[in-house]
C-alpha cells in the first residue's frame, strides 16, 4: 500500500445482534470440527453445498438450471453441460487455489471472474472492470481506485484485527456496491466472500452454501445492502451474521447425526470400505440405482468385474441390495 494513500475505512457498530450470532457460528463450527463422519458422507456434504452454491447463484444471474443437470455434470456421468455451470465449477476450484495462499487482491478477483465469464462474455470483458456505467454501481472512473482501496483494507492490519466474519461481510457489501464488471457482480462478490472465510478459518469444511439463503431471501438481502450504501454497515453485518449464523447451524444438524449414523456404521462394522465402494455408495445415494450398463460412466477405465466384486462385498455387509438377475441387475441401497 501506498504511504499517504487513501484507504478505506468500514463504518459499523458492533451491535448485540451481531455478538449474538458470531457467537452461534462460533459454536456451530466447534461442533462440525469435533465430529467424525465417514469420508463419502463428508464428500456428500460438500457436493450438495457445491451444487447448492452454483445453482443459486446462477439463479441470481437469472439464470435458472436443474439441479440434476448440475449434479451429473459434478459426477461426470454428463460430461457436457451449459458454460454458465462449467465455468462455475472451475471458479470454486479456482477459490479453493487462491484461498490456500492466503493472499487476496484485485488481480486474483479478476482471475476469478475470468474464469467465472470464459466463453459467456467477450474476451476483452472478462476479468477486466467495466468502461460503462451500471446502475447502482460506482462510475467507471473511480472502479479501479475503489478495488485498491478496498484490497489495501483488506489486507491492512485493521482488517487483520476485525473477525474474520465480519471481513468477510464488509468485502462482500463493497463488491456489490462497486458492481466493477459488466456481468457477474453478484457472483463474483459472493465468491470473494468465500475466499475471505475460508482464508480467514471459517471454511466450515465446504459444507455450507450462502448462496441459497441470499437467493431465498433476495427481498431481504436487497434491502440490507441498500443500507449498506448509506455508510453504516450495522445493519447489513446483522443480516449478514445471521445468515451465516443459520446456514452453519443447518450443516451442524446435519453433521451431528452422520456422525452418529457413522458411530453406528463402526459398530456393526460396516465402515471399512475402499474408495470405490464408498463411490458406490454415494452414487446410490444420489441417484436410488445403480445399473450394469451405467458402470462404464461412474467407473471410467475400471473393469466391470471389478466394480461387481465390490457391489458383493457392499451385498455381503447388508448396504446394498441387487434385484433382478444377470445384465438387467439393478443395485440399491438397503
Amino acid at each position: 500500500m501506498c504511504e499517504n494513500s487513501f484507504v478505506y475505512v468500514p463504518e459499523y457498530t458492533i451491535t448485540s445482534e451481531i455478538l449474538k450470532n458470531v457467537a452461534s457460528i462460533e459454536h456451530s463450527k466447534a461442533v462440525i470440527e469435533s465430529q467424525a463422519v465417514l469420508p463419502h458422507w463428508e464428500q456428500q456434504l460438500q457436493k450438495e453445498a457445491k451444487i447448492r452454491a452454483i445453482k443459486f447463484s446462477l439463479a441470481t444471474e437469472g439464470l435458472i438450471f436443474e439441479t440434476s443437470e448440475i449434479k451429473k455434470y459434478l459426477d461426470g456421468i454428463s460430461k457436457k453441460t451449459s458454460q454458465e455451470i462449467e465455468n462455475f465449477k472451475n471458479a470454486l476450484d479456482e477459490v479453493d487455489e487462491v484461498s490456500q495462499i492466503k493472499e487476496l487482491d484485485e488481480v486474483e478477483i479478476k482471475g476469478i471472474h475470468k474464469t467465472l465469464t470464459e466463453k459467456v462474455l467477450p474476451e476483452i470483458k472478462q476479468g477486466r472492470y467495466r468502461s460503462s456505467k451500471l446502475e447502482g454501481g460506482a462510475m467507471p472512473e473511480e472502479i479501479l481506485a475503489s478495488m485498491v482501496e478496498l484490497f489495501d483494507w483488506y489486507n491492512s492490519l485493521d482488517a487483520q484485527e476485525t473477525h474474520p466474519i465480519l471481513t468477510c461481510g464488509i468485502m462482500l457489501s463493497q463488491m456489490e456496491k462497486i458492481k466493477p464488471f459488466d456481468a457477474m457482480n453478484s457472483s463474483i462478490s459472493k465468491l470473494t466472500a468465500r475466499v475471505c472465510l475460508k482464508v480467514g478459518g471459517y471454511g466450515i469444511n465446504d459444507y455450507y452454501s450462502l448462496e441459497e439463503f441470499f437467493a431465498n431471501e433476495k427481498t431481504a438481502y436487497l434491502k440490507a445492502l441498500h443500507g449498506a450504501d448509506e455508510e453504516d454497515l450495522s445493519g447489513w453485518l446483522e443480516f449478514f451474521t445471521d445468515a451465516m449464523a443459520r446456514e452453519v447451524s443447518n450443516v451442524k444438524e446435519k453433521v451431528v447425526l452422520l456422525a452418529r449414523d457413522t458411530k453406528l456404521a463402526k459398530a456393526s462394522g460396516r465402515v471399512h470400505l475402499t474408495e470405490r465402494q464408498e463411490r458406490i455408495v454415494e452414487f446410490l445415494q444420489d441417484y436410488g440405482l445403480l445399473q450394469n450398463r451405467a458402470f462404464p460412466k461412474v467407473f471410467p477405465g475400471i473393469s466391470e468385474d471389478s466394480i461387481l466384486r465390490d457391489l458383493k462385498v457392499l451385498m455381503d455387509a447388508k448396504i446394498v441390495v441387487r434385484r433382478g438377475s444377470t445384465k438387467s441387475s439393478r443395485y440399491e441401497l438397503r
